[in-house]
Parts: C-alpha cells; structure tokens; sequence
C-alpha cells in the first residue's frame, strides 16, 4: 500500500495580494499595505451604495499587512490606530472570507492538474470550514479565529493528493516546481512543502527554512514516514497549540518541536489543552486526517471590486489582463477552452443615474445602463469562433471591445464569466517542417475581429442549394470545429463540381461559368446590346460583346417572386476604341484620365430579367 503524500500550499500575503490585484493600492503606488479581514458582509452593495473608499475604524485590528508595513513595524494584530502611528502613509484595505475562499478554490483549481484530490479545508477531525458557518459567528470571534494560526485558520492553505501522481512529472521536486509556477501565474507566492498528512505538510510550508516562491532554499520535502523528524527543528507555534500554550512553552525553555517531543508524555499532554490529541499524533509523525474533495465550478468566475472607482479603460484593461491570465491558467490546469466571455462592469450608482437623467432623451446612453437589482452595469459578451484557452488570445478581443466603448460613469467593479467550456483541442507536433503555424492564431484573429467590427460580419462562406448564382453561398458563423469542417467539405465538392463543368465545358483550361465576385446589390443597366453604351458608378462604358451564360426559368415559383433570368458576360470598354485594350483591375472599370489615349475595360457578369427586358449588372469575372 503507498505511503499518503500531501503537498501544502501557504499563501501567506493571499489578502494582501487580492488587493493588489485590483489595482493601486494608494494614489502612489508605493505605500504599505495592511488588511482587515471583514466578515460576509455585502462588500458589494456597500461599494454601490458609498462609492468612496470605506474608512476603517481606529479600533479595528490589523489582520494581514505586507513585506513592506512590516519593514516599518506594522505587525497583523496592532489596531488601526496604532499602526497608523508608526506609518503615517499606511494605506488599509478589506477583504472579505469570500473573496479568500474564491481565491483559494482558484489555486485548488489549477493544482488538479498534478493530483488527484485538492482542497481547501479538512475533514472531521480538522474541523471543516464553509462560508454559512463562518457568517453565523460574531464578527470579532472571526477575525481572533482568522488570526489563529490553527483551528479555522487562516485561511491561507490549499491541500493537493499526489499520492502515487508524482512520478508522472519527474519526481515529487518537479511537481514542487510545476506547481509553483502555475501558482505564480494566478499572482500569488506560495510556500510549498510536501509530508505525509495535511498538517505536518502546513507546518512544513509555514515554518520550513525556504525563501517564499523560490530564491532561498528548497521546498521541504519529508521522506515517506519521516514527518516526525521532519517537523522536530520547527518552532513549537507550528504545532497545532494555541497562542498562550505556545507562550507558556517558550518561558520555559522548550524552543523547537523536538524540545517537547523529548518531555515526558503525561505531563506534555497536561499542557497543551483541548488539542492534545492532535499534538501527540504529530509528535509521532501521523496525520491521518482526510481532505474534503474541492468541487471545481463548471463556469469560471472572475470578479474584481475597487475601491476607488475608476474611469479610464487603461485601468479597465490592466484589471482584464489579470482576470484572463487567471482564467487562462485555470482552463489549462484542467484541459479546457471557452468559447464565450461574459463581462459585467458596475458602475457607481449614484453618478450613472445623475448622467442618465441629464441624457434621458438618449436612447443611446440608457442602453449602456442595465440594473439587476445591485446597480447600474454596462454588460457585454465575446464569441469565441473556436474556443480559446491561451491568456493573450483571450485578452484580444475584449480589448478590442474595450477600446470602442465610453464608460457612462465610474466603474466600481468587473466580473466576468468564462461560458461555453469545451475540451481544448491537442494539436500534434510537427517535426517534419522547420516552420510550423499556431493553430490558434486564426481563431485569435476571427474573435478579435468579431469583437472590432461584428459577429455577423465574421464567418465563413457556406454553400448553399440555389439555382441563383447570388444565393448560392452565405456567411455563417464560424462557431466551431463542426461549422468549419462542413464548409471546408462544401468547398471541396464544389470545387470537384466546377472541375467537373470545365471539363464537360472543352477542358481543364476552360473558364469558370460564374463570377468571381457578386454586388451586394445589382446596378440597373437598362436595356442591352452589342454596342449599348451603359453608365456604372457614374461612368459610361460600351459592351464590346456578349456571351451568353445560362437561362432559369420561374426559379423560386412558390414565392411572390418568381425569377426567370438570362445570363451572360459583358465586356465593357472605357476610353479610346483604337488600340488594344488592356483588361482593368477587378471592379476598377474607370474611364482614363485626361489627356490618356489607353482604354480601360472588363468583364462584367449580368443579367436580363426576361419580364421586363431590362439588365442588372451583378458581378465581376476574372
């Protein structure tokens, strides 16, 4: 039977970097930060409701503060009023549990790749946590809990199974490096450590001798039935003690975990409270305590709140950035792409309704502004052609979208849903070129467009069933694999067909039937002939000659219109009739500039409604 290996990931400046994540921290960029963790208000009405940024109350205390308040002495515990004594430039910001947990199920998200089960909390004998329990407590006994190194929390750690999964990456130090750089992507430094149950890995990752994020020494990594050992040359606060006992052991000399561990078990277990049980089991390496299964959302969610509301879409677009590297890293982690990006940006709702009523008569602007009962919002989605998983391909579109839009007031917040998932497609390596295309630079290209000038004026061409030669292709969506493995089918029969009708028609060099491109609408020519003069574009040309094509006849007899055509090519002349004409440009049929003697012309595809005798020009032919 193999042995349990838990990696832990610590992330200890977690609320720190939230913050930072949705945007400057201070009007300089530069300050210290700390952070308050807030219980489950409703952080987003609050915002709507005050767009300025909440002050914190002197006699709050400080949860979480930065490497750089801490520097200047701002330790978690002082109150607000204390710091701000040592750090006049102190900038304090909240984050609520929620916020913690929905980063924390992030990081659970992209470790599933490399293991079998993720987690956020423990089992039974961890006392699980969850959202509605932790609303339920008064406020202050969920902050002192949230400053307990143990019990609920903090809320720092996810747990990933790898037992039996390591040897896939290289050995349990690469799936530590692998992991550490999928971490990195989503913004966070992470302490890693690797032991054989959940609590002995946290207390390895916690207070293990190793730099956070790399640079210092290794992750620590104990050996299969080692954890005792392992954990002996941590400080006793790595032990699952409370904050008095941990002092109480200090006093007295016992330093390290391998100090208590050498003290006789009678009287340790009369010293360390409620949690003795816990200690003891550590105390001899086991950690049997099981992991509660992360369930992964089928939709991925991004949601940043400011709290200084914004204007500009530089600002925008910075926010965007890290949400779709985010969302990038958690579709690659689990082998997927999106096909749709759903974006919501809050507006304060107190300046939208000030500009909606002066812009009342403007249609325009109330439809910028869609309220779903938590304010004012502008809301927007991309189509993805091909469903996309690559961050820059997926930050193309909504940034061309972005640029084209003027916000109707300042922005106090951004969510965006990743919708449509697929499995991501797997493209072969192709060794037997030295240049390869990406399969996804189309696709990029196809979404960036349709975000810059329409979906409906993006697709693929798609043969169709007509007798007309005008309706026998139409653009459709390029809305996946399917549409364009149908349309690149359609266009090899097609292709077989016209090869067929050169053939039947005296050869393989013979021309194609058909024009080469079609007007969107037809431009009346009147009545035709050999030698007819005719005006296109305000311009006046003579056919030179005709040739008859094909004849349909009540085409389409079941509608009020009926078609009953005679087709032919035109060759039409601009320009001196002596010398010999040399054929113009595709659609560039122009009479020549004064004082030219050559002649412009070209073959123009027509046709004579057979009802009235009169002629359309429809197309140009090569």
């Amino acid at each position: 039977m193999a042995v349990r290996r838990i990696v832990a990931i610590v992330l200890p400046q977690l609320a720190c970097e939230l913050v930072k994540q949705r945007g400057p921290v201070s009007p300089s960029g530069k300050a210290p930060l700390a952070v308050i963790l807030g219980g489950e208000d409703d952080r987003r009405a609050a915002l709507a409701l005050q767009p300025e940024r909440e002050p914190q109350a002197p006699a709050a205390v400080i949860d979480v503060v930065d490497d750089e308040a801490r520097r200047y002495g701002v330790r978690p515990g002082q109150k607000v009023v204390e710091a701000a004594a040592l750090v006049a430039h102190l900038a304090i910001h909240r984050v609520t549990f929620a916020e913690i947990d929905a980063a924390l199920g992030r990081v659970a998200e992209v470790a599933l790749g490399l293991g079998a089960t993720a987690a956020i909390q423990l089992g039974e004998q961890g006392a699980p946590r969850a959202g509605a329990a932790r609303a339920s407590r008064a406020p202050e006994r969920a902050a002192s809990e949230a400053r307990s190194p143990w019990g609920d929390g903090p809320y720092d750690t996810v747990w990933l199974d790898i037992t039996g999964a390591s040897h896939l990456v290289g050995g349990e130090e690469a799936l530590l490096g692998e992991l550490g750089e999928r971490v990195a992507a989503l913004g966070h430094r992470a302490r890693l450590a690797i032991a054989d149950g959940p609590r002995l890995a946290q207390a390895l990752a916690r207070f293990g001798a190793h730099a956070d994020g790399g640079g210092g020494a290794e992750a620590p990594i104990a050996p299969p039935g080692k954890g005792a050992q392992a954990i002996g040359p941590l400080p006793v606060q790595a032990l699952p003690v409370e904050r008095e006992v941990a002092s109480f052991l200090v006093r007295l000399g016992v330093l390290r975990v391998e100090d208590l561990a050498r003290l006789p078990r009678a009287q340790v277990a009369a010293r360390l409270g409620p949690r003795t049980a816990d200690v003891m089991e550590l105390l001899a390496g086991r950690d049997p305590v099981p992991l509660l299964p992360f369930e992964v959302p089928r939709l991925l969610e991004e949601e940043v709140l400011f709290d200084e509301p914004i204007e500009s879409a530089e600002s925008l677009l910075f926010v965007l950035r890290g949400m779709t590297s985010r969302i990038a890293s958690r579709l690659a982690a689990r082998g997927e792409a999106c096909g749709r990006l759903n974006v919501a940006i809050a507006y304060d709702r107190s300046i939208a309704r000030l500009r909606l009523g002066e812009r009342e008569d403007d249609g325009a602007a109330a439809a910028l502004l869609e309220d779903d009962g938590r304010g004012p919002s502008l809301r927007f989605h991309v189509d993805m052609p091909v469903p996309l998983s690559d961050a820059g391909d997926l930050l193309r579109p909504l940034k061309a979208r972005l640029e084209r839009i003027e916000l109707a007031a300042p922005a106090v917040g951004v969510h965006v849903i990743a919708s449509r998932i697929a499995r991501a497609r797997r493209v072969q390596l192709d060794l037997s070129r030295d240049r390869s295309a990406d399969p996804d630079s189309l696709p990029a290209l196809l979404a960036e467009l349709s975000a810059e000038i329409g979906q409906e004026r993006v697709g693929i061409l798609e043969i169709a069933d007509a007798h007309r030669p005008e309706a026998r292709s139409r653009l459709v969506p390029a809305s996946g694999e399917a549409a364009m493995t149908r349309a690149s089918a359609a266009a090899r029969a097609r292709a077989a067909a016209d090869r067929g009708a050169a053939e039947q028609a005296g050869g393989a060099d013979a021309p194609a039937l058909e024009p080469a491109r079609l007007l969107a609408q037809p431009i009346p020519l009147g009545r035709v002939g050999r030698g007819a003069i005719v005006a296109v574009d305000r311009h006046l040309y003579a056919i030179e000659r005709l040739s008859f094509v094909m004849r349909i006849d009540a085409v389409e007899w079941w509608t009020p219109t009926p078609a009953s055509r005679d087709y032919a090519r035109a060759w039409l002349v601009s320009g001196s009739p002596s010398g010999k004409a040399a054929p113009a440009r595709l659609g560039e049929l122009r009479p020549p500039r004064d004082g030219a003697s050559a002649s412009s012309c070209g073959e123009a595809w027509i046709y004579v409604d057979r009802a009235t005798g009169e002629a359309f020009l429809q197309g140009w032919c090569e």
